[in-house]
């Protein structure tokens, strides 16, 4: 399972799932293609995932989920731990309550008159607990509680539809074509064998098919100017409008190339 679907079936980002890895909280297969280093997920890696998330969202710092993953006697300390910090930031956010709701901000018409008590909050003096932990939203993997997987934008999901479309044209095209089949057979046989990545596969999909359709183009316009035509009994209106899908197809093949070469939010996606 590619980490895009792992996002998906856990509502994680990608940087989220990175992190977490990283520090040992979900252990997905690693293996390497091309020198470079892949990730295998499992659907045991989703319920970690999962698990990591809810507890996230709750609070609790990396290094204390880490400490009940990898030894459950030691989920008591944390959890009597996390309850002597929950009660701390209660009483925090009560302190805070009290402060602002003692204020009247009906009459306060802009930001300059609304800071002053605002700061006062966040420089509390030596006898005040430090309130300064709420300035800042994230958790220290700087995702959000409860962050979901970004959506993309409008433009690159028409973006993605292109490429698969394309590319699934192309190559049931190039089927049609001996160079298509030879060149879709040893692809597919390359593939296979190095575990090629979803962005590897539609990149050689694609070139296969724009080189397959290119050459059939070629042909059969070299058929026509001939007045042989590809398709013998068919009248040449056929074998133009045949010339016609194949260059459509070998330029479709071209486009979808380049974009997933050169497109940063394809990339992503794949």
């Amino acid at each position: 399972m590619k980490i895009k679907e792992i996002c998906r079936k856990t509502g994680l980002t990608e940087k989220a799932v990175r992190y977490y890895v990283e520090n040992g909280l979900c252990e997905p297969e690693e293996y390497e293609c091309r020198d470079r280093k892949y990730l295998n997920f499992t659907e045991e890696n989703v319920a970690e995932l999962r698990d990591v998330a809810v507890l996230r969202r709750l609070g609790f710092p990396i290094d204390d989920i880490r400490k009940m993953k990898n030894n459950g006697s030691e989920i008591g300390g944390v959890m009597n731990g996390y309850l002597r910090s929950l009660s701390e930031e209660l009483e925090i956010k009560n302190r805070i309550y009290s402060r602002l709701s003692s204020e009247d901000y009906s009459r306060v018409n802009s930001l300059d008159e609304l800071m002053p008590s605002l700061s006062g909050i966040l420089k509390p003096d030596p006898a005040d607990p430090d309130f300064s932990k709420f300035e800042n939203g994230l958790f220290d993997d700087g995702v959000a509680p409860g962050e979901q997987a970004r959506e993309p934008g409008g433009f690159t999901k028409v973006k993605e539809m292109f490429v698969n479309c394309t590319t699934l044209i192309g190559t049931l095209m190039a089927l049609g074509t001996l160079p298509g089949i030879v060149m879709l057979a040893v692809a597919v046989a390359v593939l296979l064998k190095v575990r090629a990545d979803y962005m590897t596969m539609f990149r050689i999909l694609s070139g296969i098919s724009c080189l397959s359709n290119a050459i059939a183009f070629v042909r059969s316009l070299i058929d026509i100017l001939g007045g042989e035509g590809l398709a013998a009994g068919y009248g040449p209106d056929f074998a133009m409008m045949q010339c016609r899908l194949y260059l459509l197809a070998a330029a479709g093949g071209l486009a979808a190339l380049l974009i997933l070469i050169f497109d940063k939010d394809i990339r992503e996606r794949f």
